[in-house]
């Protein structure tokens, strides 16, 4: 694949802002409130620490995917389970997606329209994403970034005007550190995906340049979320902040503009339907990977057409049990499990790391 050197920052930029910047400011202010910078900064920085083990696990072989050559690291069995497990992340990440969406767009545009439609349409769209590839969905990353800067910077612009900045100083009185350590853990989750990039080799190939670009698209992403929660917090307050689900959206809405700025949430939803569908293209393509080399080839056309419909199903059985969605999302053991998940790579690379040096001891002997 022919790349720039700034052409995975770009697609990196739009993965993860099409959770964060949507999902994660509301759920830092309801449960931090005054205090969230703390744990979405400690967040960051445990997220970047993933991310130097996800790249040096990628650089034990560099030109060849980790799904690879990951049973010369752990063993075979143990190889397969992870993968397995990956799989099913993958699957029902992109399943939280899918009724993200028909929740938003039942609510708001597809009033009285059956959830079940509004999922297999998409699901539709996310298969043959997926189906095109990782290079096809770099390009399409590509092909929205310079709108959603241009969209971030004008929905700033917008929060600025009605901010009180009065409230500032209440940052730095209010702590709890109990509350901080256990809201860093869930912000690490959100910006910790990393383990999904081990699937863009072989094409591209997984080196130290590599790391820098995408821990400058982490930092990026933080900033944007950072800015984004103190303006919604200085625009809206703690109280009405967390009754916002989609604050950026609100924030145009009640906005004195008359002109295109006052009604740009045409081109946020736009941008953010775009993102979440790369989102969720590039996970039902990890789980992809995951499959095909579980299944050795066999069946391969099949794959992702099946792990779509799966996504689909675990979406429709949430549209039709909202409870049981709700308690999912908002459960801190999910946010565990996530974190396991997301850790894989610092398992690989603890156990190669021992392997590795042990072998190098036994031939100096």
């Amino acid at each position: 694949m022919r790349t720039s050197k700034w052409q995975l920052f770009r697609f990196a930029m739009v993965y993860f802002s099409s959770q964060t910047n949507i999902f994660l400011i509301p759920t830092i202010i309801t449960s931090s409130s005054y205090q969230g910078w703390i744990s979405l900064v400690v967040g960051c920085v445990l997220s970047l620490i993933l991310l130097w083990f996800t790249i040096h696990l990628g650089k034990i072989n560099p030109n060849q995917a980790w799904v690879n050559f990951g049973k010369d690291i752990v063993g075979k069995w143990v190889h397969k389970f992870t993968l397995v497990v990956l799989l099913s992340w993958c699957v029902y990440y992109a399943s939280f997606d899918i009724e993200n969406f028909v929740l938003f767009f039942g609510s708001n545009y597809l009033r009285g329209t059956p959830p079940l439609f509004i999922q297999c349409v998409i699901g539709l769209v996310i298969m043959y994403t997926a189906s095109l590839g990782f290079s096809t969905i770099v390009y399409m990353s590509d092909g929205i970034f310079l709108i959603f800067v241009v969209a971030i910077t004008f929905t700033f612009y917008l929060f600025i005007p009605d901010a009180d900045f009065n409230m500032l100083p209440a940052f730095l009185h209010y702590h709890d550190p109990g509350l901080a350590v256990k809201d860093s853990i869930m912000v690490m989750t959100w910006f910790a995906e990393w383990v999904v990039f081990l699937f863009v080799a072989p094409d591209l190939k997984i080196e130290i340049k590599m790391l820098k670009r995408l821990m400058f698209a982490g930092i990026c992403v933080f900033l944007t979320v950072l800015i984004g929660w103190t303006l919604t917090l200085l625009n809206f307050g703690p109280h009405l902040g967390k009754e916002l689900q989609y604050p950026f959206l609100e924030m145009i809405r009640s906005s004195s503009y008359d002109d295109l700025l006052g009604n740009s949430d045409p081109l946020l939803i736009g941008l953010w339907s775009s993102s979440m569908f790369i989102h969720s293209s590039f996970l039902i393509y990890v789980a992809f990977r995951c499959a095909s080399y579980l299944t050795k080839g066999r069946g391969k056309k099949l794959l992702i057409p099946g792990l779509t419909v799966i996504s689909i199903a675990i979406a429709f059985y949430y549209s039709r049990n909202l409870a049981a969605y709700f308690k999912q999302y908002n459960s801190f053991a999910v946010v565990i499990i996530w974190l396991m998940i997301e850790c894989i790579p610092v398992y690989y690379t603890i156990i190669a790391f021992l392997r590795f040096r042990k072998k190098e001891s036994k031939v100096m002997r």
